[in-house]
């Protein structure tokens, strides 16, 4: 007996099992499903989450990734054991002033509000140096010489004068005396009316008393070489008064806030230490902040601080600030000026940089659980303590008292977004985890 081709067998195969399932009812291939089972809703704050796999559901039982037991996870409540893993600390919302201790560095220079120039007011050419213009920070009294010059505008001045007095012509007269007290040269009109010969040479002396600035010396050195040509109006040489210092600093505009003009300043420097013997204050704070560092200038004036300090000296300087009530600088001297606010450590806040958050412990159960719920902040400054930690103000969201979380705050935040109630990133709380549809 011949056996069928096998592509006549699959064929016949495939006829019988058409015919078959066309003769079956539709309920026994396709079960229609007219409900779908959906997971009962988890109670609010409640979700369950695989420890293993990134899956977060809404009712107990296997993972459905990895098939281990799924945890309940419940937005705040943490068990004794759980502080402990996560690392939970406390912190007591304390009250207290804004108050920080500013710290800023510059170097000691002369103050220029004292700073003068001898200034000639006629030219000349010079043929005598004096102590003042040849000697390293010269000492120079007033009226000290400076340079002799050898002027025939002066001494052609002397002869109108001399013939003024001649031919009695006392408006002439008073009108050289005028000009020559404009030059700073009275003494020669006054030796001419006396009877004295004019003279080619003249004297120039200092106005004032002062140290001869020598930072330029060298130019100036260069200036008033013998024989040399001076102008009108050029100057000689710079006095500065010695007991008179400036120091400069630069403080971060954060910082800057808290100070005031007038307050106080403590002084250091490398080599001498403290130095509370310079009574300092701040003098003049700068009215626009640098865009390239963003600090404010602080100007810091000394009195009779040469025997102390030098110009160029680098010195440290310690401003305490603190905040009125109307959160502008108060004196720090005067307590009663003080704004009190509530402070927390800058651990226990939680920033997008625009919300800000903290999470306060708002019931302790008796088997060692806290319940923790979320508290919205208003912040104020930064602070440092005398301690070096840092600080916030808070100016609405927590009061006195109030315990809160300072360490393992974000671990708390993430199980709130788990449970998918309200946390930093979600204030209305995170949208739910679909539902597993089962056909």
């Amino acid at each position: 007996m011949r056996t069928p081709p096998s592509s006549l067998v699959a064929i016949t195969g495939l006829l019988v099992g058409a015919a078959l399932v066309a003769l079956l009812p539709a309920s026994v291939l396709f079960t229609i499903a007219d409900e779908h089972e959906h997971s009962e809703d988890a109670p609010t704050g409640e979700r369950w989450a695989c420890p293993m796999m990134d899956f977060i559901g809404n009712r107990p039982g296997d993972c459905p990734v990895c098939g281990m037991k799924m945890t309940r996870v419940t937005a705040g409540e943490i068990t004794r054991e759980q502080q402990r893993r996560m690392g939970v600390e406390l912190a007591t919302v304390t009250e207290g002033p804004a108050q920080v201790l500013v710290r800023a560095y510059g170097a000691a220079e002369y103050d220029n509000r004292f700073t003068a120039v001898v200034i000639p007011r006629v030219a000349g050419r010079i043929v005598k140096r004096y102590m003042a213009t040849w000697g390293c920070c010269e000492n120079v009294a007033v009226g000290a010489p400076i340079v002799d010059l050898y002027s025939p505008e002066v001494f052609t001045a002397q002869g109108e004068l001399l013939a003024a007095m001649k031919l009695g012509d006392q408006a002439t007269v008073n009108a050289i005396q005028q000009r020559f007290e404009r030059w700073n040269l009275a003494d020669v009109a006054a030796a001419v009316l006396n009877g004295e010969p004019p003279r080619d040479t003249i004297t120039i002396r200092s106005p004032v008393a002062g140290q001869v600035l020598m930072r330029e010396f060298e130019k100036v050195n260069e200036m008033l070489e013998l024989g040399k040509e001076v102008m009108a109006d050029a100057p000689l040489i710079t006095l500065v008064n010695p007991d008179k210092l400036t120091v400069v600093v630069h403080v971060p505009e954060l910082r800057a806030r808290f100070l005031r003009e007038g307050q106080p300043v403590e002084l250091e420097s490398d080599d001498r230490g403290p130095l509370p013997e310079i009574k300092a204050t701040i003098a003049r704070l700068g009215r626009e902040i640098s865009p390239e560092i963003r600090s404010r200038e602080v100007r810091i004036y000394l009195d009779g601080a040469s025997n102390i300090l030098q110009p160029g000296s680098l010195v440290a300087a310690k401003m305490k600030g603190v905040l009125g009530a109307d959160l502008q600088p108060a004196n720090p001297n005067a307590p009663e000026t003080w704004r009190q606010f509530a402070l927390i450590p800058k651990t226990a806040v939680l920033s997008t940089g625009v919300r800000h958050v903290a999470w306060r412990v708002a019931e302790r159960m008796p088997d060692g659980r806290l319940r923790f719920e979320l508290a919205p902040l208003a912040l104020g400054p930064r602070l440092e303590d005398e301690a070096g930690n840092d600080l916030y103000v808070v100016r609405a969201g927590l009061k006195p008292g109030d315990e809160i979380a300072a360490q393992g705050v974000f671990l708390i935040d993430s199980q709130a977004q788990l449970a998918g109630t309200p946390s930093l990133l979600f204030p209305n709380g995170a949208v739910a985890p679909a539902t597993g549809h089962e056909h």
